[in-house]
């Protein structure tokens, strides 16, 4: 158990890529904060991470909504004094084309898929560096690689998450935080779902798939610098 003794904080963990990333830090021996905004889902992944014997503390949390972020901040001191490892994934992808963008659909995207992760590093960075450091992973997108012609807004939050995340890890290299972008193409995943309802499931990543990759970030000793993680699919491996 490769990450025993440690605490995990995960947003948008009650589906999708944070259920996922919960089940494997759990599986790993982490203590977990989750945080979601649909109580059933979180509540069910809360469950699922005890069953596989973490110490879980579920928050349900709109991070659009500062008061909620800040009780999530502070509940997770109350409990667990801190965190050593922060996975920014909670997020949205509303797409319009650019004339038809709504102002209250570009402000809502930054606010979860930019301001929600700044606030959340900033909250617990300087504890990270009295604990002897820590990990950030910030979940990104191929979006943020490169975009297409109707997906600006999301696009447009995920280039800035990975600009944010290179400035985190240069300044936490002289304090041993670490901080690394992770990008996945298409995962299987309820907002997914939504966006491209003709899709078939089967024929793109799975949310475990970058689970294994949030681990591995986790994972490495202090001495390995990753700058960013990519995870595409293989077309020549799909089952």
């Amino acid at each position: 158990m490769r990450l025993q003794g440690k605490t995990a904080l995960i947003t948008g963990a009650g589906r999708g890529i944070g259920r996922a990333i919960a089940h494997a830090f759990a599986d790993e021996g982490a203590n977990l904060v989750l945080a979601s905004r649909t109580v059933s889902e979180l509540n069910a992944t809360a469950d699922e991470t005890r069953q596989r014997g973490a110490e879980t503390l579920s928050i349900p949390t709109d991070l659009a909504d500062d008061t909620q972020l800040d009780a999530l901040v502070a509940q997770t001191y109350d409990r667990f004094g801190g965190v050593d490892l922060l996975v920014n994934n909670a997020g949205v992808a509303i797409h319009h084309p650019v004339p038809d963008i709504p102002i209250d659909v570009w402000d809502l995207t930054m606010r979860m898929n930019m301001r929600a992760p700044f606030l959340l590093t900033r909250a617990f960075w300087n504890n990270m560096v009295e604990r002897g450091g820590g990990v950030i992973v910030n979940v990104s997108s191929i979006s943020g690689k490169r975009s297409g012609a109707g997906n600006a807004t999301y696009s447009a939050s995920k280039f800035g998450i990975i600009g944010f995340t290179e400035s985190l890890a240069q300044a936490g290299r002289s304090v041993n935080i670490r901080a690394v972008a992770l990008c996945p193409g298409p995962v299987s995943t309820v907002m997914r779902a939504g966006n491209n309802p003709s899709e078939d499931p089967a024929t793109i990543l799975k949310p475990e798939d970058i689970a294994a990759a949030a681990v591995y970030i986790a994972t490495q000793p202090a001495r390995v610098l990753i700058r960013e993680v990519v995870v595409e699919l293989n077309p020549s491996g799909i089952a």
